[in-house]
């Protein structure tokens, strides 16, 4: 049996904010674990339930090692600047019994995203607002076993998008293309990107930088004809159901804290 029901994995470099994180825990009475992986150590001391991971690597690679070293049943994508109290105290205990209720692990379930106080959960589909398109799952979690037997990331990710194409491997893994991914409308999360980004830094150096790359590196796995984000077409490309490309996982080396491995990026 897993130590923890749910560990959330995170490259992290705010460590400003880690404690707001942490608090808005605290209503959750399942087992929770904390996985931060980034190059700015805390100057405060870590709560128990915390695995703090120095790395140099780039972002995408930072979640690679934190969904390594997780020990919950399940592992999801969070952000440092997450909070989860704002309605019910124990989002995640909501979150874990919905994913529990289905009984099959080769589903993603994802909490309902409120960002800089926008409910946007209708805009993560694979492009943007069309529904005709999977829905993504931001904030997601899936069986940190079946995270592995897939292989985990696909080393050419930058900064992003590397987790949609694990919702687009469960639901190549599941045969069902639109039914593989669950909303838990009940659950909720926040994230306040206007206040804690520094968006001019992250246009120009960092996740908005490789914002196209990792697109196109998504793109070119899973869309036939057409890229609904580069020709810039009002219908989105033909999705496949099965990888157009092999994925290239990353290597299991001593030094994947300290080497980026495939694109380097930035910050």
């Amino acid at each position: 049996m897993a130590e923890y029901k749910i560990s959330l994995v995170a490259s992290a470099i705010r460590p400003q904010v880690w404690k707001s994180f942490f608090d808005s825990l605290k209503g959750n009475h399942y087992p929770i674990e904390v996985v931060f992986v980034g190059d700015v150590r805390p100057d405060f001391e870590l709560p128990p339930f915390v695995n703090y991971i120095y790395a140099t690597v780039k972002p995408s690679q930072c979640y690679e090692i934190g969904f390594r070293a997780a020990k919950g049943e399940l592992v999801g994508w969070t952000a440092d600047d997450a909070v989860y109290n704002h309605v019910n105290n124990n989002n995640l205990d909501i979150l874990y019994d919905f994913y529990k209720s289905f009984n099959n692990r080769n589903i993603v379930v994802g909490q309902r995203p409120i960002e800089d106080n926008r409910d946007v959960f209708k805009n993560h589909y694979l492009f943007g607002k069309h529904p005709e398109t999977p829905y993504m799952l931001p904030f997601g979690f899936m069986d940190k076993e079946l995270f592995h037997e897939l292989g985990g990331y696909d080393k050419r990710f930058v900064c992003g998008q590397a987790e949609n194409d694990m919702v687009m491997r469960v639901f190549e893994k599941g045969n069902a293309l639109c039914t593989s991914a669950y909303l838990c409308m009940n659950s909720y999360v926040w994230v306040d990107h206007t206040n804690i980004h520094d968006w001019q830094h992250t246009v120009k150096k960092g996740f908005r930088h490789w914002y196209p790359l990792d697109r196109e590196i998504l793109e070119n796995a899973w869309v036939k004809e057409g890229y609904g984000y580069f020709n810039k077409t009002k219908h989105a490309g033909t999705i496949s159901k099965t990888r157009l490309l092999p994925v290239e996982s990353y290597e299991d080396t001593p030094d994947i804290t300290t080497v980026t491995q495939g694109v380097l990026g930035n910050w």
